[in-house]
């Protein structure tokens, strides 16, 4: 009976892992963008509450992880906190806000369950988590590829915006973010089951797709990640890490070149990222949008214009209604939920970082140079697009919490 109860959790994981990337917009009063894994964790949700046998366990996920239970159940409360405000603006889409707090509330049933089976099953079920994570974004990655090659013959598929490689995701950045995190995870993979350190063809396969998509902040993100991780390596004096960081890197860049001269598909990608800042790239207009949010902030600075009112809240500043989102998380929660919303989304991330730091002056195991690489990057392209109620975000932000609390148990090494 336990036997087939494990068979069955890891079952549920497993198809919630691989239905995660798939993605598709529903409309319910607003649209929303939701995962087809959203239904599954609806019945993982039940059915690890209903289980008396889980009380114990999720008691002990409760004491032993509340810094990261305690943070998202705390955005919830100021994102109810900011709606204060409703009261007071002229325009409110009320529909919008409480749309924004169903969806905090969504992921926060994905951390929930993620801990209770990973304190269950540990390092088992973790690498289970990495390696059909792996196998998924592959399939992903390569329907990143195939589909911008079909694009470049003239055959549209669906999976590209434009020539913009964005598969199942509905949306090149949000392809970039699954990519960027999916790079990290299998750095990861390799290090827990093949401890190896190395580029292999599996992120070989992510890193083209991630520039298939012309992302630049998905694609920038990667890079200074990667830059900023070398650099505390070198302050650090780990040598050793340092030359395994720049033989990755050297492999990758004689990779990409060669892909760059034998083909055109990674051209329109190239000249995307590089013409960052030019007239009619779209850059200006984020800008504006950034401008408007900050300056929205300095007209209700505690606690905000109310959560996801910048669009209502525009028609009643400025007279113009905006058709778009700030576009950056950071801003996002600054101008929503005011600078106690902002420091609520904040103080989490920065403890992680700084705690992965800690381990890798003190202890330096590679995981934790993988798990820094894809936090900066998540950190970097929050800038130029709002990640908050992106489900893979949050399990990333899990597994990497995780495995920074289990620090010297041998069932996690």
């Amino acid at each position: 009976m336990v036997l087939s109860i494990k068979k069955l959790d890891f079952f549920f994981i497993g198809l919630l892992v691989i239905c995660l990337p798939f993605m598709f917009y529903l409309n319910m009063m607003i649209q929303l963008n939701v995962s087809v894994s959203d239904f599954i964790m609806i019945l993982m949700l039940y059915w690890v509450i209903s289980n008396k046998e889980n009380r114990e366990l999720i008691a002990r996920v409760l004491g032993n992880y509340k810094h990261i239970i305690i943070y998202l159940l705390l955005l919830i409360y100021v994102c109810i906190l900011s709606m204060t405000n409703y009261f007071l603006n002229i325009f409110v889409d009320i529909t919008y806000g409480i749309s924004a707090i169903l969806k905090l509330s969504v992921n926060f049933s994905y951390i929930l369950v993620f801990l209770i089976y990973l304190e269950k099953y540990k390092r088992e079920l973790l690498i289970f988590i990495l390696r059909w994570w792996r196998i998924t974004a592959m399939i992903i990655s390569l329907l990143c590829i195939g589909s911008v090659i079909l694009y470049q013959f003239g055959i549209d598929n669906g999976m590209t915006l434009g020539g913009r490689a964005q598969a199942t995701l509905n949306d090149p950045n949000l392809a970039a973010l699954y990519l960027v995190i999916s790079f990290s995870f299998i750095m990861l993979y390799s290090n827990y089951v093949e401890k190896k350190f190395m580029i292999n063809l599996s992120t070989v396969l992510i890193l083209i797709a991630l520039f298939l998509t012309a992302s630049r902040g998905g694609i920038i993100s990667i890079l200074l990640a990667v830059v900023i991780v070398l650099f505390l390596t070198f302050m650090l004096g780990r040598m050793r890490e340092l030359l395994i960081f720049i033989a990755i890197m050297s492999l990758f860049l004689i990779a990409f070149l060669w892909v760059n001269e034998t083909s055109e598909v990674l051209r329109f990608a190239i000249d995307r990222v590089t013409s960052v800042g030019s007239e009619g790239d779209g850059t200006s207009y984020r800008v504006f949008l950034w401008m408007s949010a900050f300056d929205m902030w300095t007209n209700n600075p505690l606690i905000g214009i109310g959560i996801g009112q910048f669009i209502a809240y525009s028609t009643e500043m400025y007279g113009v209604t905006f058709m778009n989102i700030p576009h950056n998380t950071y801003l996002t929660f600054l101008t929503e939920t005011g600078m106690v919303g902002f420091l609520a989304f904040l103080w989490f991330p920065l403890y992680l970082f700084f705690r992965l730091v800690v381990f890798i002056t003190t202890n330096g195991e590679k995981k934790y140079y993988v798990i820094l690489i894809g936090l900066i990057a998540v950190g970097i392209q929050a800038i130029s697009i709002n990640i908050e109620n992106i489900r893979f975000v949050w399990i990333y932000l899990t597994i990497a919490f995780v495995l920074s609390y289990h620090t010297k148990e041998k069932l996690w090494r």
